[in-house]
């Protein structure tokens, strides 16, 4: 609403809605928001798959299920910021392992500047990512899985159901609010990405991979463009709220038709 910048003194100039309009012709603006959409989608979706799948091996009764969940959870318990620092390393185009690994497997012939080629460096990125949080989303859903009565799945195994039957029949209908509150969680999480970035990308190269928070952090702190940094805080957190109610709603529908499909 308000044209205010650091270096123009502390007047302000009210301007209606011109910060908003800036936003359709401001094509880093539409790059950060397609960068953080589609690493949404991706991670949200790949840590609901592996955290399905970890899950169910952490629920399984054999020896040794404590240290698996330990062994599970070390990504999830290591701080953001040291898991991009430490994914940096790895990916170094010097001496990273990923590199070396590729090298002396022969299926590279020259070391790949992970971090200085745009598709590679979002390729990391998402990858760091899924690293990082899948054992939270597994957490989640074990603790579904494990409220789950041993009676149902008795009994649906006394009635013939196989292995494959008594899962989709049984254990993701059962399994459907957690799985709701789960992605809702990591989408509204992953739709402010803003750590990991720092620490591995800083957001390059160029702005390949500056997300929507980075963008609206560089503009109000760094150029101190407080009235178009304030009007990019305020959509983000618009598109975070409409994306949140639309998801619930959705999700609300399909666990309401679970329920009367285990009827």
């Amino acid at each position: 609403m308000f044209r205010f910048r650091l270096q123009t003194g502390p007047t302000k100039t009210f301007i209606g809605l011109e910060n908003y309009i800036r936003m359709f012709s401001d094509t880093r603006f539409f790059g950060a928001l397609l960068f953080t959409l589609g690493f949404t989608i991706l991670t949200v979706g790949c840590e609901v798959v592996l955290g399905l799948l970890f899950a169910q091996m952490m629920n399984l009764p054999i020896k040794g299920q404590g240290v698996l969940r330990v062994v599970v959870l070390i990504p999830w318990a290591i701080p953001t910021m040291v898991s991009g620092f430490m994914w940096k390393f790895m990916v170094h185009d010097q001496y990273g392992v990923f590199n070396q690994i590729l090298m002396s497997t022969g299926l590279l012939d020259s070391f790949i500047p992970w971090l200085s080629q745009d598709g590679t460096a979002r390729f990391i990125l998402i990858l760091s990512d899924i690293w990082k949080t899948a054992p939270y989303v597994s957490l989640l859903i074990l603790a579904g899985l494990q409220t789950i009565p041993a009676s149902l799945m008795e009994a649906a195994e006394i009635d013939g159901a196989n292995a494959l039957k008594r899962y989709f029949r049984i254990t993701l209908p059962l399994l459907k609010p957690v799985l709701a509150t789960a992605i809702l969680f990591r989408i509204i999480s992953s739709f402010k990405v803003f750590t990991v970035i720092v620490a591995l990308t800083n957001g390059g190269p160029g702005y390949a991979t500056e997300s929507l928070t980075m963008y609206t952090m560089r503009t109000y702190f760094d150029a101190g463009n407080y009235g178009y940094g304030s009007a990019l805080a305020t959509f983000t957190l618009l598109l975070t709220c409409v994306i949140a109610l639309f998801f619930t709603d959705v999700i609300k529908n399909k666990i309401d038709a679970g329920r009367r499909g285990t009827r």
